[in-house]
């Protein structure tokens, strides 16, 4: 008896767990009887029908009795996705049940390895004042086991599983932030990738999305497609959640800070360890929301009609910084003036620090800078005296809270058309550079300390892909918004630039009116030069960013400011013997372009405004470590013979 229920039960598991090729393989086995059998088998016919009722009686009775004892079982020990659905159903008002992942198995981009310190979500919660025991919850990214302790910390509280699709292995950073487009869309329309959208109940207000993000040990931890999903996914919820009488927060659960660009520390509640609570302004989201996912696409059209403008032009402003040295006040006197010729009315404010001269600070003033002093910041892994070693001062940008949106320029631009309406776009906003980053020549920024301390808390572990402010912000903001490259165009030919690419530079750098936004004046700058012809020409390694029509470009702007703000563009003597050594060279490599046998007609060659006037005389020594123009007095000069 016990045999015939044991092959009852086990046909009964075998038929749950039959494989496509089973019922073949089954007929099989039943046509090898053969006809004698089948002969044999009918003296039994009637006593086995007969004795067949009764064992299916008593087997059904005891699969009955087997369903009835397992069912008990799974109550007393449920596996972890059963109790949590259940369970939450029935004793805190769940409501969207739902697995984390449409795909049964994890993918590893998404995958957190944060430990999550219920102690610390505990204190998050209470600084919601969860007390009042309605709070609706959506989770993100969180494991079963996770979820399930959510519902014990929080037992009052109403929990929804947020449904998100992996993003398509293909999508990778690079995809998401090219180092180039077609902006001219001369043979494609740039587009963004598609990231999956979340799935969960339309209409459904949470009061908190909690999320758990990936955070790998690498340097590129910032620039993961996952940690950037997770986090669009949230503000996308957040987004739709919020309302006037519906204040939404996220919290999510990282050892690496968030993007700080997309959730900003001014909405910043609490921290604790690994938990970020914020209280994100939902309008400000949904503005973020609309734009690109990467610099795939342009977050600006190259051409408008008409361009956005803000409505609070008094918290706004442009902004440089000069430090170490007095060589570019000539630079940002000329740059204030293109921007006012522009047409624009914004405040224009510049750092600088104690070495910047009093005489040269009354000139940046009259220029119409507002000037505020600074202490520089030491880039820590710079060498000493090296060109880098103070430039994270431009970091102080971000104290200028007096201002919500300040537009960052080198002081070796030109603005030659309005720019005003970037003031409307988010940080970061800028233009590409190489690989994924983008130019922090032009850039929107947006005032606010504790991202000043930010960058500061991580200046001694961030490593500058190359050494300087650019690279750090770069690693910090890696979720910026390209622009057209016009509003920042650097002057620059590159070696593989075919002639009509040259050519086509060569007009926009002279174009009247204007076509580009913004001329950047990389290379040797024009006022270091003689206003005859650009002196990029006669260095080898510099000529990639010699323009004669650009260097013009710049000197039109310089010969309408007024001549006490001129007088800050007088070359030094020493500027005028390195011009002079630089022609020289020139002339012994014969350089082609034969811009080294150009007469200088340029009047600022025969003024002086130092004590030392002589330039002729240093060129005696130029290039002998041992030697500085330090060295020559008026007793010795007199006996150096005349070029």
């Amino acid at each position: 008896m016990r045999g015939v229920v044991g092959a009852a039960g086990g046909g009964h598991v075998e038929a749950r767990h039959r494989s496509v090729g089973s019922p073949v393989y089954g007929n099989k086995r039943r046509s090898h009887k053969s006809s004698d059998f089948k002969q044999a088998d009918r003296p039994f016919n009637n006593l086995f029908t007969e004795r067949s009722s009764a064992w299916k009686i008593y087997s059904l009775k005891l699969v009955l009795i087997i369903i009835v004892c397992g069912t008990f079982l799974t109550l007393l020990h449920p596996p972890a996705a059963y109790h949590n659905e259940h369970s939450l159903h029935a004793g805190s008002r769940f409501m969207d049940v739902g697995r984390i992942w449409d795909k049964s198995k994890p993918d590893s981009r998404y995958l957190s390895n944060s430990n999550v310190d219920w102690a610390q979500i505990s204190k998050c919660a209470e600084a919601m004042d969860s007390s009042k025991g309605n709070m609706k919850i959506g989770l993100l990214n969180f494991n079963i086991s996770e979820i399930n302790h959510w519902h014990q910390l929080l037992p009052n509280a109403g929990f929804s599983v947020i449904q998100l699709d992996y993003a398509d292995s293909n999508i990778t950073w690079d995809v998401l932030y090219p180092e180039w487009i077609d902006e001219e869309e001369e043979s494609e329309v740039p587009s963004c990738p598609k990231l999956p959208e979340p799935k969960f109940s339309k209409g459904f207000r949470f009061d908190l999305i909690a999320v758990k993000l990936p955070c790998s040990s690498s340097a590129s931890w910032s620039r993961d497609v996952a940690r950037l999903h997770l986090q669009l996914t949230a503000a996308k919820v957040a987004a739709v959640s919020s309302g006037d009488q519906y204040p939404v927060h996220v919290l999510f659960v990282t050892s690496c800070f968030p993007i700080p660009n997309l959730f900003t520390c001014k909405n910043l509640v609490m921290r604790e360890g690994d938990m970020w609570l914020y209280k994100p302004d939902p309008q400000l989201l949904k503005e973020k929301l609309q734009l690109p996912v990467g610099s795939c696409e342009l977050a600006l059209p190259l051409e408008a009609k008409e361009r956005p403008f803000s409505y609070t032009p008094h918290r706004e402003a442009y902004a440089t910084i000069l430090h170490s040295a007095n060589v570019y006040v000539c630079g940002a006197i000329a740059a204030a003036q293109s921007i006012r010729l522009a047409g624009s009315k914004r405040d224009l404010v510049i750092l600088v620090d104690e070495t910047v001269s009093d005489h040269h600070r009354s000139g940046l003033e009259a220029a119409g800078w507002k000037i505020k002093t600074i202490t520089r910041i030491r880039n820590p892994k710079a060498e000493h005296d090296a060109y880098n070693e103070w430039n994270y001062s431009k970091f102080r940008l971000w104290q200028l809270t007096e201002y919500d949106k300040v537009i960052f320029i080198d002081a070796d631009l030109l603005v030659l058309r309005n720019i005003d309406f970037l003031f409307t776009m988010p940080e970061i906003t800028a233009t590409g550079n190489n690989v994924t980053f983008f130019n922090s020549g032009v850039m929107v920024i947006e005032p606010s300390n504790c991202t000043f301390q930010l960058l500061m808390d991580h200046i001694n572990e961030i490593e500058s892909y190359n050494g300087g402010d650019q690279g750090y912000l770069n690693e910090v903001f890696t979720w910026w918004h390209r622009i057209p490259r016009r509003m920042n165009f650097l002057k620059h030919y590159w070696i593989g630039d075919e002639k009509e690419i040259k050519e086509m530079k060569t007009h926009l750098f002279g174009a009247d009116p204007p076509v580009l936004y913004v001329l950047h004046y990389l290379g040797l700058k024009p006022w270091l030069c003689f206003r005859d012809y650009d002196c990029n020409w006669n260095v080898d390694i510099m000529q990639e960013f010699a323009s004669d029509v650009a260097h013009t470009t710049w000197w039109k702007v310089h010969d309408v400011m007024p001549k006490h703000l001129q007088s800050f563009c007088l070359l030094r003597t020493k500027q005028k013997a390195a011009l002079e050594w630089d022609r020289r060279q020139a002339k012994k490599a014969n350089y082609s372009d034969g811009h080294w046998r150009r007469k200088i007609t340029d009047p600022r060659l025969k003024k002086c405004f130092e004590d030392f006037c002589y330039w002729q005389s240093m060129l005696w020594h130029w290039g002998d470590p041992n030697w500085s123009d330090e060295n020559l007095t008026s007793n010795s000069l007199a006996k150096l013979p005349s070029l």
